[in-house]
């Protein structure tokens, strides 16, 4: 008696096991499904991790390079390039987040790993990634084309700001670090004078020139007028 009951109870923990083995293969098919109809067939793209960064509703101001707002743009990753995209650039945390729906129509936002992104468009602006000799990377948004460029790296401050007794997080406003990629170095300008001496010798004159002669203050200037710079500058060297 004993033993029947044994055996029976050895019979049900069989079957209730293969059962649940069974379940679990189909709920990890349904789930396969389900991570297919997000995330598409190609993981470049949809390979990173949840954006999670969200502050105090008290907090002032906001972490992104303009607003909340996502936009249309491209990114490029591994010599692929998708394009209408929704994003946004967060230049506190220093990642670019896609915004997608997700198969309950619900809206999602990774960070796109910068593993192999190469350079993304936003707002009518270039970036690119770009990894120094120690192997850390940057984004810059880049204006110009030919061996010397300019590089733009924006970014914020978040500070305790102390108001009639209360303290609430505050956003500065972007800061932008300006660089000119010339020789495959990065250096940095403060000024029209510290941007001409980037530059050899016998091409500072007739920079400096150009500068005066257009009224360009190059802290002040448009993306427009500095990409007109820029490109005049490499029109001093020969092709």
């Amino acid at each position: 008696m004993i033993i029947n009951k044994r055996m029976t109870f050895l019979y049900r923990a069989i079957i209730l096991s293969i059962l649940l083995f069974n379940l679990s293969g189909i709920s990890a098919q349904q789930s396969k499904i389900r991570f297919d109809d997000v995330y598409g067939s190609d993981p470049s793209l949809f390979n990173g991790r949840l954006y999670i960064f969200f502050l105090s509703v008290n907090t002032i101001g906001n972490q992104y390079f303009s607003d909340p707002r996502f936009e249309k743009g491209s990114v490029t990753i591994r010599g692929v390039t998708y394009n209408d995209l929704d994003l946004n650039y967060d230049i506190y945390n220093q990642q670019l987040i896609l915004q997608y729906k997700d198969n309950l129509g619900a809206a999602r936002l990774i960070i796109i790993s910068d593993a192999w992104l190469e350079s993304f468009r936003f707002r009518g602006l270039n970036f690119e990634i770009i990894t120094s000799q120690d192997t850390s990377k940057r984004i810059f948004q880049v204006l110009g084309k030919g061996p010397n460029r300019i590089f733009y790296h924006w970014g914020k401050e978040l500070d305790l700001e102390s108001f009639q007794g209360s303290q609430n997080h505050m956003f500065s406003a972007a800061k932008k670090e300006m660089n000119v990629n010339t020789g495959n170095q990065i250096r940095r300008y403060r000024n029209n004078k510290t941007f001409y001496s980037l530059f050899e010798s016998d091409k500072r004159i007739a920079i400096k020139g150009y500068l005066r002669k257009n009224k360009i203050h190059v802290k002040k200037a448009t993306d427009l007028v500095m990409t007109g710079l820029i490109n005049y500058c490499n029109s001093l060297y020969p092709k």
